[in-house]
């Protein structure tokens, strides 16, 4: 075979993100992937939870396809279609297996997974995919997986140690989206940092009172005092005058912060 150059490979998809195959925002692809790539590190990974993986991940394709195509003129929808009804029997045939095969474990999270989707999906009908709400309940919907991506291996595990975990990664991803705001579109509204730091100050007051209440182990409290560090100094010094972050050093700031965040649930499901 042979490769394509990289400018017919940009191209390629650049197609792709405009017929509504893939999505062009990076932080959506860590929302959907990373709750259920945790729960596999956190166990001995299985085919099943890889099954979830794919089936979680192609339901989440369906629905940005879903949601241009809603945002879309009537002449623009069939553009999406394709990729819409695609995505989403992908979807079918991987989760269906799941669902047959652990329908106890799915039962545990059901509820508010429906509710958060609910959300998301009536947002992206009235054409606000990118409002607060939206990007508030896909986080959480996609939290849920966290504790079913375990329970799938083994519905042994407590509980409240799976939900504490799935909360988390919430909190964590939830924070990331204030941070990356305070760095790129709102990099020069102070109300966006402030509201990261104070986000940011608030997990590690509850992970705090999460050690002392003995909830939480006290790592988890020393993971989210290196996430929050991150996202106080990395954009005040963003702000100071001719000093100008590498987009490098921002990047192996979230490789240092997903991995405090690994072991801060890897501590929480111990």
């Amino acid at each position: 075979t042979t490769l394509l150059p990289m400018n017919q490979r940009g191209s390629k998809m650049r197609s792709l993100v405009r017929r509504g195959w893939l999505s062009n925002e990076h932080g959506a692809w860590v929302m959907t992937v990373l709750p259920i790539a945790v729960g596999i590190c956190t166990v001995h990974p299985q085919p099943i939870q890889f099954l979830l993986l794919a089936a979680w991940t192609a339901a989440y394709c369906a629905f940005h396809a879903l949601s241009l195509y809603w945002a879309a003129s009537p002449k623009r929808r069939r553009t999406y279609l394709p990729a819409f009804l695609t995505w989403a029997s992908i979807a079918v045939v991987c989760g269906v297996p799941v669902i047959v095969m652990h329908l106890h474990a799915i039962v545990r999270i059901i509820i508010p997974i429906t509710l958060f989707c609910a959300v998301a999906t009536y947002e992206a009908f009235r054409k606000r995919r990118r409002s607060i709400a939206s990007h508030v309940s896909s986080v959480l919907a996609s939290s849920c997986t966290l504790p079913l991506s375990i329970w799938i291996t083994s519905e042994s595990y407590s509980q409240l140690k799976l939900w504490c975990a799935a909360a988390a990664v919430a909190a964590y991803m939830l924070g990331s989206i204030v941070y990356v705001r305070s760095l790129i579109r709102g990099a020069h509204k102070k109300s966006v940092y402030i509201v990261s730091v104070s986000w940011h100050l608030a997990l590690v007051v509850a992970c705090l009172t999460g050690v002392l209440m003995h909830i939480l182990p006290g790592g988890v409290l020393l993971a989210f005092v290196v996430i929050a560090l991150r996202a106080i100094l990395i954009p005040a010094l963003h702000k100071i005058k001719h000093l100008k972050i590498p987009p490098l050093v921002i990047g192996l700031g979230e490789y240092v912060s997903c991995a405090c965040l690994f072991s801060a649930v890897l501590a929480i499901v111990a």
